[in-house]
């Protein structure tokens, strides 16, 4: 089948090019697909981590190093992997990006030293880095602006996270819990998926609607509706007024506080299952899961939210606010209420919904970074997201220190104090200031987004 065969035919015999094609619901599933296998492989090093500290391969302050080498490196390669994609586009950025990680990830079953650890955890953050960027470019050229932060919140957070809790099924569960294998020939096998994907990928994705053969003009004009189309000979202008830097100031303390405490749940649950409850290899890999399916229900529900509230309240501003902070707030409450359990089981229950609503502020993030940089989209989440892989590398030593310190309570004592900083950043962002302006005859891209208008009951 080629690409120009998913144009969908009017069963009634219009003419098909006044009907809308529907390639954007393909393209809206290969960028869920990126998004689920990056979060699989990404999440990989959580499951393997409790057997390489078994098999004293390296020390847990050694592990709490490697740990946040990979935001070090994935902090680095945001605004290049964002900067590629505006200018090369999704097209190649991602299927390179795929091979390259694909590979690191099955690296750990051929390595055995601290150092050898070290290279690969950097080589997985470079390797990793454009794929976010070059998804938020995705959905702002071809999610059409009214559904845009119900599909990001897909995206980014159901697909990603559901790929992170499947890590840990497929490779502890699955692979090593039934099928008996070890934990190396379980990642290799794993990591041979993103290959797979990077040919799918090629093959049927394209920079933007007018781009792709399968697009007709309904479709295409569907897609644009409210949007200014920006050439690539069209100059952008950056806004850094005093109002915009202490904007993205906030915006840079909630992404920098919110990925930091995602680390525990990244690196540190499998482990806790491990050592501090017992569990095996496949009873790790089942409950582990659990937070992070949370979590993607969360981001799933959290785009809509977003989309309704913007419609109900007609405050854009506001409505990402309430969202951002307060589900926070309620994580924080729920992670301290865990450890009123010893059953880890129910602690693994309590936090199912803990990331729940954590998780739901992460649609309001990408919604926020589209709103702001808008053709620099790509760009913008660079900056942004390398401010959070800051957060993930500085989580890696200090969760460790106050795990060794503290133990596992004073680590989700900690962890709740960070979901509470996330809030009070939130509570300084505006989503409705461009930081990116475009230079043109029009004023529709001006320094402002107009709050939308109140939905009709």
């Amino acid at each position: 089948m080629s690409i120009s065969e998913f144009s969908a035919v009017p069963p009634d015999g219009t003419n098909q090019d006044s009907q809308p094609t529907n390639v954007r619901w393909v393209i809206f599933g290969l960028a869920s697909l990126a998004s689920y296998i990056n979060y699989v492989h990404r999440y990989s090093w959580g499951v393997i981590k409790p057997y390489l500290l078994e098999d004293g391969v390296v020390t847990e302050e050694e592990v709490g190093w490697l740990d946040g080498l990979i935001g070090l490196s994935y902090g680095l390669g945001q605004f290049p992997g964002g900067l590629a994609g505006d200018l090369l586009g999704p097209h190649v950025v991602i299927p390179i990006s795929a091979v390259l990680w694909s590979i690191v990830t099955a690296a750990p079953a051929v390595v055995s030293a601290f150092s050898g650890l070290a290279t690969i955890r950097l080589a997985m953050g470079l390797a990793q880095a454009p794929c976010y960027p070059c998804l938020g470019k995705i959905t702002q050229s071809w999610v059409p602006r009214a559904i845009r932060t119900s599909q990001q919140g897909f995206i980014s957070s159901f697909a990603g996270r559901a790929g992170g809790a499947c890590s840990s099924l497929i490779i502890g569960t699955l692979l090593m819990g039934w099928l008996g294998m070890t934990w190396q020939t379980g990642l290799v096998i794993t990591a041979s998926a993103g290959i797979v994907f990077a040919i799918a990928f090629a093959l049927l994705f394209r920079n933007s609607p007018r781009e792709h053969p399968g697009v007709n003009d309904a479709e295409a004009e569907m897609i644009e509706e409210g949007e200014m189309v920006v050439t690539a000979n069209q100059p952008i202008r950056w806004d850094w007024s005093d109002a915009n830097i202490r904007n993205i100031a906030a915006f840079f303390g909630a992404s920098f506080s919110s990925t930091f405490a995602d680390n525990l749940f990244v690196f540190w649950m499998p482990t806790f299952l491990v050592q501090a409850k017992g569990f095996s290899p496949a009873e790790m890999g089942l409950f582990a899961s659990l937070p992070l399916f949370g979590g993607a229900l969360g981001g799933l529900c959290g785009g809509f939210l977003n989309d309704w509230l913007i419609r109900t309240i007609g405050n854009r501003r506001w409505a990402r606010r309430l969202i951002a902070g307060g589900c926070k707030v309620i994580a924080a409450v729920l992670i301290c209420c865990s450890l009123l359990f010893e059953d880890g089981q129910m602690i693994m229950g309590v936090l199912f919904f803990c990331k729940f609503f954590s998780d739901m502020s992460q649609p309001t993030w990408w919604g926020t970074v589209t709103d702001i940089g808008g053709p620099a989209a790509g760009r913008v989440f660079g900056m942004v997201n390398t401010v959070g892989a800051a957060g993930l590398f500085a989580a890696g030593p200090i969760m460790a220190w106050v795990k060794t310190e503290y133990g596992f309570d004073g680590l989700f004592y900690f962890v709740a104090g960070v979901y509470l900083v996330t809030t009070a950043c939130w509570l300084n962002v505006d989503c409705t200031r461009r930081l990116v302006v475009v230079d043109s005859a029009s004023d529709w891209w001006s320094s402002t987004l107009p709050d939308d208008p109140v939905e009709e009951t």
